[in-house]
């Protein structure tokens, strides 16, 4: 199930699960054969409340009676099943977002259900984990005939698990076709062909006769066949050396004395103008470096400068962190006393109908910021940094929650932010986006942070970590990463 930002189809899941129901049934009636249903949320820290995974699945297994032997084969066998025996006893506040998840679909699918609602489960996810993950939920649905409903924005990976495409619209549902035929009206909609996936919009484009989805094998063979009338269009990015905003050197951090080393020796500059996106595997440190950067966390070795200076008080008024949990910044009832609130702190000349409509946030001026959806929380949170005006824009997983539509939105904002002498750092598992809209690209492991290299030389070599696009085509066209680098000589 697609749809955009705030159409209702987190509502519309909820409806199915009594302890979740939100509003008030107006009219119509749900029928359900079974009431074995469990359910995943897009807001990973929303259904934990234990202090370590291991608790949190015996928590589930406590409340429905079942004996201390059953307790520990089930947390064994699910624990194995998803691959994440070695969180077990981690601290909760410790793990990633994308381990949090892991843990929730591990405390939906350790009761067994029938039913299974998963709410953009691959949210918080890096690449590779979504497209495990995924690939599990496929396991589950073919193996134990457990139906699945997914909402989704990123349909990257989903297209090739799924037999039905649902579009949800304005709390309406606008289609429930068979995946090839969805996909094709997908195109045929302007308002929702960025829903499409790289390699079938690139098809769709080039008016290539293929069924859809389209795979990198199918995509690659199809492209060969006529590349001599195709051409790349991708224009060069050029590093800018301009006065450097921020300077880490050789940073270190750990949670535990005696623990691993989260933040391992890293270094880096931010120049003014530029935008850097960091990329990686979930758990290897980039939230935690960002927290460290901007002194939510103290660094426990290495230098940190703002302006060749040492971070001051001062050094909060220049720039503006967006949290992967972006409702952790509202103070206000409305959204309307939020953005007010902001203007009147900033001392900003914006007016708030201009602000609302900027970030697609007009009609929901009196709604708590609390009760809209994930990507509209998003936005409501990046209004409040833009109209900070900040020299350095700090953004953890920034397309989080967003559709393809908002997230083309957001680019845009970046861009013109850009434009204007902003900087931006980002941490981000949505390789596309990364690869559209940011001059330089590193990744982190383990701790270790990589040099930042322009995005076409970061992506052309990676096996893994690229887009789909990159992997299907770089034996043809090696630089190109989205479907709007290939073109049609002749059209």
């Amino acid at each position: 199930m697609i749809g955009a930002t705030g159409s209702g189809k987190s509502t519309f899941l909820k409806q199915m699960l009594p302890k979740l129901i939100v509003g008030k049934v107006l009219s119509g009636e749900l029928i359900k054969q079974t009431d074995d249903f469990a359910y995943v949320s897009q807001f990973v820290d929303n259904q934990m409340i234990m202090e370590t995974p291991r608790d949190e699945l015996k928590f589930v297994l406590d409340n429905y009676g079942y004996s201390t032997n059953e307790i520990q084969l089930r947390i064994t066998e699910i624990a194995s099943f998803l691959g994440i025996i070695e969180l077990l006893d981690q601290p909760v506040e410790q793990l990633s977002g994308g381990q949090k998840q892991l843990v929730n679909l591990a405390s939906a699918l350790i009761l067994k259900p029938e039913v299974l609602l998963l709410d953009e489960p691959t949210a918080q996810l890096d690449p590779i984990a979504s497209e495990k993950l995924l690939q599990l939920v496929h396991k589950v649905n073919i193996e134990f005939n457990m139906t699945i409903i997914l909402v989704e924005h990123e349909l990257e990976h989903a297209v090739k698990f799924t037999k039905r495409l649902v579009v949800m619209e304005q709390g309406r549902l606008l289609l429930d076709e068979p995946i090839a035929i969805g996909l094709q009206k997908l195109f045929q909609s302007e308002r929702y062909r960025n829903f499409l996936t790289q390699n079938d919009r690139l098809v769709s484009e080039l008016k290539i006769d293929a069924t859809l989805p389209v795979d990198n094998q199918t995509l690659n063979r199809l492209i060969g066949a006529d590349s001599t009338h195709l051409k790349i269009i991708k224009p060069s990015k050029s590093v800018v050396k301009n006065q450097v905003l921020l300077k880490a050197k050789k940073l270190g951090f750990r949670f535990d004395f005696n623990g691993r080393q989260i933040i391992d020796n890293v270094s880096l500059e931010l120049n003014q103008g530029q935008s850097y996106c960091i990329v990686g595997p979930n758990g290897m440190g980039k939230t935690t470096l960002l927290k460290v950067l901007t002194k939510q966390l103290t660094k426990q070795s290495g230098q940190l400068k703002f302006h060749d200076q040492k971070l001051t008080a001062d050094f909060y008024r220049k720039v503006f962190v967006l949290p992967q949990d972006p409702a952790s910044l509202f103070m206000k009832d409305t959204v309307a006393e939020e953005l007010t609130f902001q203007i009147q702190q900033s001392q900003s000349s914006q007016k708030l109908a201009d602000v609302l409509q900027t970030f697609s946030l007009t009609g929901l001026e009196k709604q708590s910021p609390y009760d809209l959806s994930g990507g509209q929380q998003e936005f409501l949170a990046l209004a409040l940094g833009f109209i900070k005006n900040p020299e350095i824009l700090f953004l953890d997983e920034p397309t989080k929650g967003l559709d393809p539509n908002k997230r083309l939105a957001l680019g845009q904002l970046l861009q013109q932010f850009q434009k204007q002498g902003g900087t931006i750092l980002a941490t981000s598992h949505d390789l596309i986006f990364a690869a559209s809209y940011f001059d330089q690209i590193a990744m982190m492991f383990d701790g270790k942070l990589s040099d930042f290299a322009e995005s076409t030389v970061f992506f052309s070599d990676k096996f893994f970590y690229t887009t789909e696009i990159n992997k299907a085509l770089r034996d043809i066209f090696p630089q190109a990463l989205t479907w709007k680098d290939i073109v049609n000589l002749e059209s």
